[in-house]
């Protein structure tokens, strides 16, 4: 059977755990196909770059993984880049029909702009916990 191509989304800022999650899904039988790294050097060319690399990975892939993290004091929370790479992966599936699953690790938290949003997503199955 062939592997799922699987991309992880979260802040560059939970590196440990983007690595345990990695090894964890490779266990699982997928291909991890594009995951956040901290930058280097220039730091807008750098961005540029990753960010151009981590879209068209979501856009090759069959699921993306939202490690939905306590940051800031926010248990589950979802930054503004990971909400924009869910709804990418959501848009190519209702525009292009593709079929990305959008996974998240821990419940949806409260207190986010757009928390409304992504319960609404959750209640028409386009995004499932993990």
């Amino acid at each position: 059977m062939e592997k799922k191509k699987i991309v992880i989304c979260s802040s560059a800022s939970f590196e440990k755990e983007i690595i345990e999650w990695k090894i964890k899904l490779e266990g699982m039988n997928f291909e991890v196909i594009k995951y956040p790294v901290k930058l280097q050097g220039d730091i807008t060319t750098g961005y540029e770059k990753e960010f151009t690399d981590h879209y068209v990975s979501i856009s090759k892939a069959d699921v993306i993984l939202t490690l939905n993290i306590e940051k800031r004091g926010i248990p589950g929370y979802i930054g503004p880049g990971v909400f924009a790479e869910m709804a990418f992966a959501i848009g190519l599936n209702k525009s292009l029909g593709k079929n990305i699953d959008v996974y998240h690790i821990n419940p949806i938290p409260e207190s986010l702009p757009y928390s409304e949003e992504l319960r609404l997503w959750e209640k028409l199955n386009w995004i499932k916990a993990f």
